[in-house]
């Protein structure tokens, strides 16, 4: 889906016409048409306005679904990571950079 196609599910999911969303977004009608329709893709600023008008975030207006449930699960254990001490914060991140380093060596083996 793209993000013309997620903005217009979203403004459509509040009940809102197009009019409204652009009126309310500070954006032009025809440009926010544009938008919709996929003819022209927003700048950030201008996903910005129009997430907080939908009351979505910008992440729901430019990325798939099964994207978005990946970057749910990331956020979730960033939210978790956050609360550590600070010295167990430094332990997590050497803890997962080794993974991750192990992990890339692996997938290099396997591509060769």
């Amino acid at each position: 889906m793209a993000i013309g196609e997620n903005i217009r599910k979203a403004r459509e999911r509040k009940g809102l016409r197009q009019e409204q969303v652009a009126e309310m977004a500070g954006i032009p009608l025809s440009t926010y048409k544009n938008y919709e329709h996929g003819k022209q893709p927003p700048p950030g600023d201008r996903i910005g306005a129009i997430a907080r008008t939908l009351g979505v975030s910008a992440d729901e207006l430019v990325f798939e679904e099964s994207e978005r449930q990946v970057a749910d699960e990331l956020r979730a254990l960033f939210k978790r990571f956050e609360v550590l001490p600070p010295d167990l914060k430094t332990q997590a991140k050497v803890a997962i950079r080794g993974l991750l380093m192990s992990y890339e060596v692996e997938a290099l083996k396997h591509e060769g």
